[in-house]
């Protein structure tokens, strides 16, 4: 059999669990609650390709991310656009920087292009120290700089003056905001972009819209730089039936408003319950929580009730990401705790 090149054979396939389930709390989605009627499509025609620029959902996702459409390149989730922006800049041996623990997809779009991938230890809280940061970023000259905030799966938010700091002191690299989860966290530069040449933001619907299904995702830069990196888009790239849904989501703002509210108050009651439960619960921007383990193997005896959280180990101490629920959903996960806690003592 032929080899695959060397930078994608030490590569782990990327294989989601599939677990049965009544409660699923591990993936960060949001609750359908934009799309909950059907969908009346008028004047489909799905033998004609979809509009390959997105017109329309631009324009829409300007008027939310107050911007202009010309500063907004649309693609399959902000993951597609992240290693879009990796394969643009990054040849061989290049350095991409973000902090550890982050999103791990980081590394394999390196590992793809065959970029070196420079992690930065976060703090023993999980806290992130920007200086260090930076002052790596000027050793060591990295073409690209990732910063996600809120940070995923720890939830840490970064300052906007600690990313001013790190624009004001890093200019010879692509800075990438990864901004995911910045709809619950009231943080975002979107209005550096014409400041900074250098800075690109990245946005979900998959979040706060509950539209993780769509894989529908901005980036945000000016217009040069939205230019250059439209040169390595995909043609067609996001399918008529996600474009045309997305377009009906932007138009109900107001509910995505309520929904961010209504995530924060469910965030907020579920930490105070979980903190009486005894764990320990790390401050968090984000539609998740994350938590240290006090309860031996817990991620395994909440599958086996049905209840799916995400497990991490780092400096062999095991962590929990937890998604916030509904309330209902909430109330499973905290009774289902608090009887494997019984079971336990």
């Amino acid at each position: 059999m032929i080899k695959l090149k060397p930078s994608v054979q030490k590569l782990q396939a990327y294989y989601v669990n599939d677990l049965p389930y009544k409660v699923k709390l591990d993936a960060n989605e949001g609750n359908n609650y934009l799309l909950e009627d059907k969908l009346i499509f008028d004047d489909f025609k799905p033998n004609f390709y979809p509009d390959s620029d997105s017109k329309i959902l631009r324009e829409k996702m300007s008027i939310y991310y107050g911007c202009k459409a010309e500063n907004i390149l649309v693609g399959n989730g902000s993951s597609e656009l992240i290693n879009m922006v990796i394969n643009a800049y990054c040849e061989k041996n290049d350095k991409v920087m973000s902090f550890v623990p982050s999103f791990s997809m980081y590394q394999t779009y390196c590992d793809l292009c065959g970029a070196d991938y420079v992690g930065i230890k976060a703090e023993y809280d999980f806290t992130q120290n920007i200086d260090k940061l930076i002052n790596t970023a000027n050793k060591i000259k990295p073409k690209i700089v990732i910063l996600c905030n809120p940070n995923n799966p720890t939830g840490y938010v970064t300052p906007k003056k600690e990313i001013v700091k790190l624009l004001n002191n890093v200019k010879n690299s692509i800075i990438i905001l990864d901004e995911a989860y910045a709809d619950f966290s009231e943080i975002t530069v979107i209005d550096l972009i014409k400041k900074y040449e250098n800075l690109i933001v990245m946005r979900t619907l998959s979040k706060a819209f509950g539209l993780a299904g769509l894989r529908v995702g901005a980036m945000i830069a000016n217009e040069n730089l939205v230019e250059y990196i439209w040169k390595v888009k995909i043609p067609y790239n996001i399918n008529v039936l996600s474009q045309y849904a997305a377009n009906k989501a932007l138009d109900n703002i107001d509910k995505v408003n309520e929904h961010i509210q209504e995530v924060k108050k469910l965030r907020y009651e579920l930490c105070n319950n979980l903190k009486k439960l005894g764990f320990t619960i790390f401050p968090t921007g984000s539609n998740f929580i994350f938590i240290e383990q006090t309860v031996d193997n817990l991620y395994e005896k909440l599958v086996d009730c049905g209840v799916l959280i995400r497990k991490f180990v780092f400096n062999e101490k095991v962590f929990y990401r937890i998604t916030v629920g509904t309330k209902e959903e909430n109330e499973i996960l905290l009774k289902e705790i608090y009887k494997i806690m019984q079971e336990t003592n």
